[in-house]
């Protein structure tokens, strides 16, 4: 009996573990580096420690933050305890101006695909505003995967203007429709600090759409006695959250808090005296780690039945079934979603196009989904853009061998079918932001390596070979940066470019 109990018990246990996981999210304005803040003891230098020390006890999962610019984020990345952040800068995409970065447990958290959009009416131009908007503003996405049970999820972080009211306003429309368009039926959150409080438009526009719910009302345990800005005053005390995490309605929400943490500076010049009452005397001042409070929060999504789908055969499936007289199926990962995304006009204007894109995938999630995305569609080209998340370790490290052949294998099932295939080089790429394991050298020689395995097999075969490499990268390896969106994807120039290439080709 007791053995039975026994083994009950552990099946009860695996079945919540199965079902269910639990997710730790922060959300923090970290207030920036502002030489002025050194004279009141706020300087970077003097609450940096403290704030490692903070993110470092929470151990969030995941955490958004804002204000942060390229010194800080290396002294982030530097000083917590295994994470990594994807993000880039406003200014200029890269390292200028303040990231609003999302930092996640390598141990825990894969990430899969990122970018950055501004909050202009161009969100795909580097350092664009708009509207009455003071200052650029950006927002950081990102598509995670838990490593344990494989569910995949959404988060966007975005940082809103201090000043512009419509600027704040048109910013939440765009977000949201970037949400539509990214996430599908896949679960997302929604963080930052969005200098709008809980009352005002921007943020009722969002509630409204039914589309996102706010974690401190959905929460079933709060604790937050304040509002989330304190401006570097202790006793502040207000009812006005403008940090917010927002969340897809599949999550469920146990805790939600506002960490009001400080710590002690010590009041130079002042001595104790040796008499009674020296314990009245006050020795230190309380200082604030930031002039915003973090936002803690606990979720947990049920493991839905499309989160086990590793090839992610939906996704294209009711396209699939409605989709006629297909030509040519473009096959790949982000970049070739992208080109439908950022240059729909390719597929509208060439008759019979259809994209097969996938964002994050490695080329044995394509080749497990070829014959549904590909083969059924009965088209006479495939072309195959594949391999660089396999080098980025988008399921972990995958050796060069073992892409080509898995590229190979797509080849030879097309061939076996009657369908031509098209073999495409690997964009050039110095750096994956996703993933800090691949450094500059590792990158650019294994996108060689192999394109140089494809450019001899096509010849070998005689298949067709799109070299888009050639054609974009710079002397640094690098994809030339007039054709980034970011360091991997091309943006509308950088398809203009591949569609040059590849029409050559195919109107042959």
């Amino acid at each position: 009996m007791i053995k039975r109990i026994l083994l009950l018990s552990a099946y009860v246990l695996m079945s919540a573990n199965l079902f269910a996981q639990t997710l730790s999210v922060g959300q923090y304005n970290i207030r920036y580096a502002n030489p002025m803040d050194k004279k009141d003891g706020n300087g970077w230098e003097v609450r940096r420690q403290k704030m490692y020390d903070l993110i470092n006890y929470e151990q969030w999962d995941l955490f958004c933050a804002q204000e942060v610019l390229h010194n800080q984020i290396m002294d982030l990345k530097a000083n917590l305890d295994g994470y990594n952040y994807v993000g880039s800068g406003r200014d200029d995409g890269k390292t200028k101006g303040e990231y609003a970065p999302i930092f996640y447990k390598k141990s825990r958290i894969n990430c899969l695909d990122n970018g950055v959009f501004w909050l202009s009416k161009t969100p795909d131009v580097v350092g664009s505003k708009d509207w009455d908007a003071a200052l650029c503003r950006i927002c950081t996405w990102a598509y995670l995967e838990d490593r344990s049970t494989k569910w995949r999820f959404w988060v966007f972080n975005l940082h809103m203007d201090h000043k512009g009211e419509v600027s704040r306003l048109e910013s939440a429309k765009l977000v949201l429709s970037k949400i539509k368009e990214k996430c599908g039926n896949e679960p997302y959150i929604l963080a930052g600090d969005f200098n709008a409080n809980q009352n005002e438009a921007p943020y009722r526009f969002l509630m409204e759409s039914g589309d996102l719910r706010d974690t401190y009302n959905a929460a079933n345990r709060r604790m937050a006695e304040t509002g989330s800005m304190n401006t570097f005053i202790p006793t502040k005390k207000t009812d006005e959250r403008i940090d917010h995490v927002l969340v897809s309605p599949q999550f469920k929400v146990h805790r939600y808090g506002l960490l009001t943490y400080n710590y002690w500076s010590p009041i130079e010049g002042v001595e104790l005296p040796s008499e009674a009452g020296a314990d009245s005397i006050p020795t230190h001042t309380i200082q604030m780690i930031s002039d915003h409070y973090p936002v803690n929060v606990s979720l947990e999504l049920p493991r839905l039945r499309a989160s086990q789908d590793w090839a992610q055969y939906g996704v294209f499936e009711k396209e699939n079934a409605t989709d006629k007289n297909v030509k040519v199926v473009f096959m790949g990962n982000s970049i070739t979603w992208n080109w439908r995304r950022f240059y729909p006009e390719f597929f509208k204007n060439n008759d019979g196009y259809v994209c097969r894109g996938i964002s994050g995938q490695v080329t044995a999630q394509m080749l497990a989904r070829f014959r549904s995305d590909v083969i059924n569609l009965h088209p006479k080209y495939v072309v195959i853009l594949a391999g660089t998340n396999d080098i980025a370790m988008n399921q972990g490290y995958v050796s060069i061998d073992h892409i080509y052949e898995n590229i190979v294998s797509m080849c030879e099932l097309a061939k076996a079918n009657g369908i031509k295939p098209v073999l495409c080089s690997v964009l050039p790429a110095d750096r994956y932001s996703w993933s800090w394991e691949i450094d500059k050298e590792r990158a650019i020689n294994s996108i060689r390596e192999l394109n140089d395995k494809l450019r001899e097999y096509a010849k070998k075969k005689k298949f067709p070979y799109a070299d888009y490499f050639s054609e974009m990268v710079d002397e640094n390896q690098a994809l030339k940066k007039e054709y980034q969106q970011d360091a991997v994807h091309p943006n509308k120039e950088g398809y203009l470019v591949m569609e040059k290439v590849i029409q050559k080709i195919l109107k042959k």
